[in-house]
């Protein structure tokens, strides 16, 4: 059995350190199948999709299940491998495993790896990947030979029903609403996603899909069945890979079809399900899609089902169990933990100092094991802060300091701006601290254009920079991609001063993927406006909105709270006096 590693460009021992070891002892096989373990699902009733999120998971409507086996797991490379050394399965090497600052998007939609050989394979008992459905069913039908028993793909309906497992809450686990039990239960987007994948390439979910408020461990695909199972006792079905199933999917969400409709050999889509590590956890719910004609992915696998129950074991099972079981022992066992970070920063300014702006930057230290120090990052600008993406891109490290001490004294220039600590361990660093902040709020005077950058709240959203090239000046704007399973209320404050009451124009520069309302507008807690975006009006400026202002100093919010997929920007808003 092979002992592959991942294949870095960078040098970060700590970033090996996680990834490595996560092969396992050779095993010899004296079947030339592994019959997959499975779970007898009994029969039953529940209530399937949603009424929020996206449409195609609406409506809610009951479903009767009959009783079927689920596959404990998805099925493995170890299984995989012996179809395709039976079969002389070898498709071209055209699978997608791209990643880089930019994460999964590739310069093209065909890959350069296989299903053997790929970004993540570092052990046998990982998912098996880069599988399109037609594979998963070769797969399905070649073991149904091999063992008389009839393996198939569960259908979207038995998906849902195994994965809730007679729950109804958000995750089978619970509501989890600030996702801290996650990691428990799965592979997700998480703390160590974020370090490893920002340390390798610079890539960040902050600002972008975010991450679950736990670390479980992995950053990509990982051992299967390493984290708890559901009530049913199935493992990995929800994160680590997608799977394939053999329902028919469409966008409208659950209505009547006919039959034809129906007809997996018909259908443009087919549905998936369970999403991958790349994303923090999704409601249950939560619907994904395969086209026919798109090429295979390195998070796409599949678990297997079969009807009726049965209590036999293949005697190939109870060895796929015992060397999986080693397995996860031993990756388990050697894979380290990320240090916490410091907590509770305070950042005070020195009064009777030389000079005005030296500050003393205080923080609780990490309980990790074995802490040599901490490292202090100073912005580079006073909106870091506000800043998305990985936090070097926006801080500099000006000092190291040794684990005794918990303050510094350091300095600011006049504008402001924010430090963040990280702890220093014998192997690792932390995630960065949250910051401590000491920016002047800045109040906007109107008429006249509010910049992203000049607010003073951000809630749910993130400000991005863009550097100036060629003629192109720096650029700040918020943009945030609205998931379809979400609704979350995106909020950020200004500080304003109207010059006096009365009706203003406003334009603003800003996009959407949809032709709907767009954006609210507050002065203190009163709604000034309702805007709206037509993408065949506005393009990326608007000039056809007014709003009646009061005179004085105020708060203005502008809101964003969206149904269904967006992803949306806004640079600036202008206010404009109309002339009587």
């Amino acid at each position: 059995m092979r002992n592959n590693s991942f294949v870095y460009t960078i040098s970060n021992l700590a970033v090996k350190i996680l990834l490595l070891s996560t092969a396992s002892a050779s095993t010899t096989w004296a079947e030339d199948y592994i019959a997959p373990p499975m779970v007898n699902i009994p029969a039953g009733k529940f209530m399937m999709g949603t009424e929020s999120g996206a449409a195609s998971a609406k409506p809610i409507h009951s479903v009767s299940i009959a009783a079927f086996q689920m596959a404990k797991y998805p099925v493995t490379m170890a299984e995989f491998r012996k179809f395709s050394e039976d079969t002389g399965f070898n498709p071209e090497a055209e699978c997608l495993d791209h990643l880089d600052k930019n994460w999964l998007s590739g310069p093209t939609d065909i890959g350069s790896a296989s299903w053997d050989k790929h970004r993540y394979t570092n052990s046998e008992y990982l998912p098996v990947t880069c599988m399109l459905r037609k594979d998963a069913n070769a797969y399905a039908d070649w073991l149904t030979a091999k063992t008389g028993v009839q393996y198939r793909l569960p259908t979207e309906q038995e998906w849902e029903y195994s994965a809730k497992a007679n729950t109804t809450s958000r995750y089978f686990w619970g509501d989890d609403p600030t996702m801290t039990q996650a990691c428990l239960y799965g592979n997700f987007a998480d703390q160590s996603g974020e370090y490893i994948a920002s340390k390798q390439y610079g890539a960040s979910y902050v600002g972008f899909l975010g991450y679950a408020n736990c670390d479980d461990g992995e950053a990509y695909n990982s051992i299967v069945g390493l984290y708890r199972a559901n009530p049913f006792g199935l493992y990995d079905m929800v994160g680590n890979v997608s799977q394939h199933l053999d329902t028919c999917y469409y966008e409208d969400g659950y209505k009547e079809r006919s039959k034809d409709d129906m007809d997996l050999s018909k259908c443009e889509f087919t549905a998936t399900r369970g999403n991958t590590w790349h994303y923090p956890p999704q409601p249950i719910a939560s619907r994904g899609r395969n086209k026919k004609t798109w090429k295979p992915f390195s998070g796409s696998g599949f678990r297997l089902a079969a009807d009726g129950h049965s209590d036999k074991v293949d005697p190939s099972t109870t060895t796929f169990e015992i060397t999986l079981k080693s397995a996860q022992k031993q990756r388990v066992a050697t894979r380290p933990n990320l240090p916490s970070a410091p907590k509770n920063l305070q950042l005070v300014k020195l009064k009777n100092n030389n000079s005005n702006n030296t500050y003393e930057l205080s923080w609780q230290p990490s309980n990790a094991l074995h802490v040599q120090g901490y490292e202090i990052y100073k912005s580079t600008s006073p909106y870091a802060h506000l800043n998305d993406g990985f936090y070097q891109n926006h801080y500099v490290k000006v000092q190291t300091v040794n684990a005794t001490k918990n303050s510094i004294k350091l300095s600011l220039p006049d504008e402001g701006g924010s430090f963040r600590v990280v702890t220093k361990t014998t192997k690792l660093t932390s995630l960065p601290s949250q910051p401590a902040v000491d920016v002047k709020a800045k109040t906007v005077n109107i008429p006249g254009r509010i910049n992203m950058q000049d607010s003073v709240a951000l809630e749910n959203v993130h400000l991005v920079y863009r550097k100036a090239k060629n003629d192109k000046p720096e650029l700040y704007y918020l943009s945030k991609l609205n998931k379809s399973f979400e609704q979350p209320l995106v909020a950020t404050t200004f500080n304003i001063n109207v010059e006096k009451t009365a009706w203003y124009k406003l334009n603003y520069r800003g996009k959407s993927f949809h032709n709907r309302p767009f954006f609210k507008l507050w002065q203190n807690n009163t709604l000034v406006g309702d805007i709206d975006y037509d993408p065949n009006i506005d393009d990326k400026s608007s000039n056809r909105h007014k709003v009646f202002l009061k005179k004085g100093i105020h708060t203005m919010q502008l809101s964003i709270m969206h149904e269904g997929f967006d992803y949306w920007s806004m640079t600036w808003l202008e206010f404009i006096a109309i002339k009587n």
